[in-house]
């Protein structure tokens, strides 16, 4: 285990150090490339972009309140390059390891409103089989990005540090994806389309806040030969906009799939439910509910197009069906 604390007590007082300390021990895992290797994270808040490359790493703080890891890249700023930034290299904590664990700790994008700002990415989760438990996602629009490496702006960024992850030229309509995350008593917090893109993923027992500006909560793009995209599973959808401001998304594209089972919806969510996003990418039936509750859980003002699951189609959306895949990963052990 490394430990990281900025009063020096530790071994490092950068978290990036200890992840590229790790990623250089030549010895490695015994497994090859899988056994856990925790890096713990003292209390603090931690201004910094950090890149988990490694594979199975953990980075563990003691509780997201108090340990936070925070940056203000944004879209609409000025790389070192000359280039303008955009979405995808605007994040402040990248995993493009496999077999990676955040655990109590807060990833913060500090850049502001994107409406003034653009967008601004607090966690870009690139890697497969990647484990979130018990953190806190804070920024605007687009706080949670699920999906592949972008070609060639983001991997030349990330250059050595690029990892394993998948990478696609276009992430936004790139081929089918394989690889898979799973968030566990998360808060996930944004505005405009705050959990986005198109890999499989499991919310078990997470909250969404949406931001005072309102609007989407997911943006899923989905290839629409994938079977399972967004499955939200006992969540809590709140936040702190007027009520009914709060969309459970849109379609990035037309396959896109996001579900949530046996949610817990306030006054917030909109009576509609899911939005279309324009005449090409409307709401389909790959979007839909299944026993949800509360004042924002309106099944007779919904979408007309969204689905309305029954019990049993809603049996066969599980755990190992989403996230098993070929190698029946089960994240809970």
């Amino acid at each position: 285990m490394i430990t990281v604390s900025q009063d020096g007590r530790g071994d490092f007082r950068s978290i990036q150090e200890a992840v590229d300390a790790m990623a250089a021990d030549a010895c490695g895992p015994a497994d090859g490339g899988t056994a856990p290797r925790v890096i713990r994270i003292r209390p603090g808040v931690y201004r910094e972009r950090v890149a988990v490359y490694a594979d199975g790493v953990t980075l563990e703080g003691e509780d997201p309140e108090q340990t936070v890891i925070t940056f203000d890249a944004s879209a609409m700023q000025t790389a070192p390059d000359g280039t303008e930034r955009t979405t995808f290299r605007s994040w402040t904590v990248m995993i493009c390891g496999r077999d990676v664990t955040l655990r109590n700790l807060t990833v913060r994008n500090d850049a502001g409103d994107g409406r003034e700002v653009g967008q601004a990415v607090a966690v870009y989760a690139a890697g497969d089989r990647g484990r979130f438990i018990g953190c806190r996602f804070i920024a605007h629009q687009d706080t949670l990005y699920c999906g592949p490496l972008r070609e060639p702006d983001v991997t030349e960024e990330l250059g050595a540090r690029r990892g394993s992850a998948e990478a696609h030229p276009l992430v936004q309509n790139g081929p089918l994806t394989t690889s898979r995350l799973y968030f566990r008593q998360c808060c996930i917090e944004g505005d405009v389309d705050f959990i986005f893109g198109n890999y499989r993923c499991w919310f078990e027992d997470c909250t969404l806040f949406m931001g005072e500006r309102g609007g989407w909560y997911t943006a899923a793009n989905t290839h629409g030969d994938q079977p399972y995209g967004f499955v939200f599973h006992h969540c809590f959808l709140t936040g702190c906009c007027a009520p009914g401001k709060a969309f459970l998304g849109r379609p990035w594209r037309a396959g896109a799939y996001t579900v949530f089972l046996a949610c817990r919806m306030d006054a917030h969510v909109a009576g509609q439910g899911f939005a279309d996003w324009d005449e090409e990418r409307q709401v389909t039936g790959r979007l839909g509910e299944w026993r949800t509750e509360g004042p924002g859980a309106a099944p007779g003002m919904r979408h007309p197009r969204q689905k309305r699951l029954t019990d049993t189609e809603a049996a066969a959306i599980t755990l190992p069906a989403v996230l098993g895949g070929g190698d029946g990963w089960n994240p809970e052990f």
